[in-house]
């Protein structure tokens, strides 16, 4: 990378009026430009995104990139996952998904506050080193957890898991039950209103594992106080079985009843409802987190994706966690979301890469909340990632051939350059915002002691 300042001395000097990032071609929402450019000014909002402008350097108030050998395209948003358990990676890889839940919530009793900490922060190296900008998340979440999201300058959809009113979820790590879980939520959501990066949310876990009465108190509260809800539903075939034989309804039917999608609702894997019910989540606005790996990897099915966007449904993609993916590459759910559906119908125009890439940026965004982010235009935030094209895996490469690139071929072992509302944190493999080395170095002896606790 040649550019005109180094991150070091970008530091030392007053923040420039405009950053310009030039490149072989980038994604927007108005297709595919080659030789590109997109500027953006100290605010971190996108002022200019097309061709290179002639003149571009001519300014002593810009700050140029030359990313010859690269693309753009905007910031991938993770739309479910749970980052703290990094830690649980590879864990109960080849059992079935009630098997596997249970083996993982015997190990995230011995889980500490410490541990959640830098399992997020190991999240995080992770995400950002594969050009995640965004993401939703359900775990334990405190403000001093909040704040290492901050820090590290991604934006996030933060929800504080409950399981019921006098169940405590995670006792290493907090004493919260459910009930003072729901009361941190509120507390949290009044402390970072407004803020630019974060936006907290209610955390059911899901029908299974919360009692009616809860979920329809946590309803209410949403509605009243404008707090989203992001929960679990219809995951699996024994999820939907056992709720239909505990309370007569579907999942979703059940949820519904307790007036849930009354709030505003981001629902993960939705791998079994029925059409009824995709379009009574249309109707309701209800956005839900398509996670093809994750349901793919426990054997819970295929979520039906081309109904869903006949439907108008709003999408995000997920990984879910490292304990059921196992990685938190969005550009593999890229490829496996579009690839997937195309096998299962056996029609190769059911889902193409362009509207996958869609989910996973601009339609993502919008459906955890960040909308002026997830795409590269003009007035929005710069949240952008730089991918190099000069590997094997992407030559012959030609600008009109970005789209297939991205989805079929790029992988997050491409980005070298990550962009969060202006902020340069990711810089030719150098992390900027954390020191991705002794997160790494924590996160083993964290994963060392807790399969000694086993």
């Amino acid at each position: 990378m040649s550019e005109n300042q180094t991150p070091s001395s970008s530091a030392a000097r007053p923040v420039p009026f405009e950053t310009v990032l030039r490149a072989d071609a980038m994604l927007t929402p108005g297709g595919v430009v080659a030789d590109a450019e997109l500027a953006f000014d100290g605010s971190g909002r996108i002022t200019y995104a097309g061709s290179a402008r002639p003149d571009a350097d001519s300014s002593s108030d810009r700050v140029v990139h030359d990313l010859a050998g690269h693309v753009l395209m905007p910031g991938l948003v993770n739309g479910h996952t749970h980052s703290a358990m990094t830690l649980l990676r590879g864990v109960s890889d080849d059992e079935g998904f009630m098997p596997w839940l249970a083996a993982v919530q015997a190990l995230e009793q011995h889980l500490t506050h410490d541990d959640v900490e830098v399992g997020l922060q190991l999240a995080m190296v992770e995400m950002i080193e594969t050009g995640t900008t965004a993401f939703a998340d359900m775990y334990h979440w405190d403000a001093e957890l909040i704040e290492l999201v901050r820090a590290a300058g991604m934006r996030a959809l933060v929800a504080v898991a409950s399981f019921a009113p006098d169940a405590v979820g995670f006792p290493g790590v907090s004493p919260w039950n459910g009930a003072e879980a729901t009361e941190q939520t509120e507390a949290l959501a009044e402390q970072f209103a407004d803020d630019a990066h974060v936006r907290i949310a209610y955390g059911p876990h899901a029908p299974y594992t919360c009692p009616p009465e809860f979920l329809r108190d946590i309803a209410r509260r949403a509605v009243e106080r404008g707090i989203p809800i992001h929960t679990h539903i219809s995951e699996s075939a024994a999820e939907v079985s056992q709720i239909v034989e505990q309370y007569g309804a579907t999942p979703a039917d059940h949820l519904d009843a307790l007036g849930l999608f009354d709030a505003e609702v981001l629902a993960a894997h939705c791998v079994h409802l029925t059409a009824g019910e995709i379009a009574r989540f249309a109707e309701a606005g209800v956005a839900v987190s398509h996670n093809p790996v994750s349901n793919l990897k426990l054997g819970n099915g295929i979520a039906p994706l081309p109904d869903w966007q006949a439907a108008g449904l709003r999408i995000s993609l997920g990984t879910d966690s490292v304990a059921s993916n196992n990685t938190l590459d969005l550009f593999e759910e890229i490829k496996v979301g579009t690839i997937l559906h195309r096998g299962a119908r056996e029609d190769a125009a059911i889902v193409r890469a362009s509207d996958v890439l869609d989910i996973a940026t601009r339609r993502g965004a919008e459906a955890i909340g960040f909308s002026e982010t997830g795409a590269l235009e003009a007035g929005r935030l710069a949240d952008v990632i730089a991918l190099d094209v000069t590997g094997s895996a992407a030559v012959p490469f030609e600008a009109a051939s970005l789209v297939s690139h991205l989805g079929f071929a790029a992988t997050g072992a491409d980005v070298r350059h990550v962009f969060i509302g202006g902020r340069h944190v990711y810089a030719d493999g150098e992390h900027l915002t954390l020191d991705a080395d002794a997160i790494r170095a924590r996160a083993a002896e964290a994963r060392a002691r807790l399969v000694a606790a086993r």
